[in-house]
């Protein structure tokens, strides 16, 4: 077995190692890549290359387009190549116990990702800030979602910016001793001028850099709207359109119960006129169909029924004669 800091290549049967759709070569200590041999299986979707000796992918691996599930956890990978955004087909990427600080622009290009897990690496704050904990599943999911929409809003001036400020900041790094000499040299109020200049462009490469990280950190939270004065307005807005649904919805339920009121009564006062003419045809003006009626009336319940409806009867005819006699007879 290699050692740990042995440098030799550890060649791989890689036709062993595919089942199906996937290619297990995790704990294999590979220290590189066999991208080509991997290729060669057109039907692997699915590679495990976890619990290797990574320090980085190579220049070829993003060939691997067909890849829809890749593991490259608990390795030393330092950084993934700027075409990574060429897996276009990856869904589920596992990024574990690494050695990662950033991630290529190029991840704005992997819409399909629903799964990231960046846990174990020491990303820069801004990065940490917009991938999360990626503690659990869901958070992984969120992390996905977050970096592919951050990547693909990040726009090409700022990565000028970031690369202006690096030169500048490489120029003060590498002249810094001969403005020292010369300063001294010159002397007096000329060497002043002089070492006022220095201190300007690293004053420049500070902005740059910190407009660069700046526009990184709060892309994630304008990434709906285009400002903060923007998403203000929106949630007014969308307060206000809440409340007037509101509102809208209880005065629809009121007329809806207004209604209902309205109609029940209604069929209330017409069956009550329909029932009175009905039992006054029967009583008074057909008594056959009255004796009809009772016939079909239980025994039991006949004779309680006989009586109330003779007294109701009674009561019926002394009301209308009293109704129908004039106030002096009465």
């Amino acid at each position: 077995m290699p050692k740990a800091g042995d440098k030799a290549k550890v060649k791989v049967n890689v036709k062993e190692r595919v089942v199906d759709e996937s290619c297990d070569l995790s704990l294999s200590e590979l220290s590189e890549i066999p991208v080509r041999e991997i290729a060669s299986f057109k039907r692997v979707t699915v590679l495990d290359l976890s619990s290797n000796r990574l320090v980085n992918l190579g220049k070829n691996f993003s060939i691997l387009t067909r890849l829809v599930r890749l593991d490259l956890s608990k390795n030393q990978i330092t950084f993934l190549p700027e075409d990574f955004g060429q897996l276009e087909q990856l869904r589920h990427l596992d990024l574990y116990n690494n050695c990662l600080e950033h991630l290529p622009i190029s991840f704005g290009q992997l819409r399909r990702l629903r799964y990231l897990d960046l846990k174990g690496n020491p990303l820069t704050p801004a990065w940490e800030k917009i991938v999360g904990c990626c503690s659990t599943q869901r958070d992984c999911q969120q992390a996905a979602k977050n970096t592919v929409s951050i990547c693909a809003n990040y726009k090409p001036e700022f990565i000028e910016r970031e690369r202006l400020a690096a030169q500048e900041t490489q120029k003060m790094a590498g002249g810094g001793d001969s403005n020292a000499n010369s300063t001294q040299t010159n002397g007096g109020a000329g060497g002043g001028k002089k070492s006022t200049k220095p201190n300007n462009k690293k004053a420049k490469a500070k902005k740059l850099a910190g407009a660069g990280d700046n526009e990184l950190t709060i892309k994630p939270v304008n990434a709906g709207g285009s400002s903060e004065t923007g998403t203000g307005s929106g949630a007014k807005s969308n307060q206000k359109n809440n409340q007037k649904k509101k509102n809208s919805n209880g005065g629809s339920w009121l007329n809806v119960l207004s209604r209902a009121a309205l109609s029940s009564l209604m069929t209330f006062l017409v069956l009550f006129i329909i029932n009175v003419l009905i039992i006054y045809m029967i009583m008074f003006k057909n008594p056959d169909i009255a004796d009809k009626l009772v016939e079909y009336i239980p025994h039991q319940y006949r004779d309680w029924i006989l009586t109330k409806t003779e007294i109701f009867r009674l009561r019926v005819t002394d009301w209308i004669s009293e109704f129908r006699t004039p106030p002096e007879e009465h």
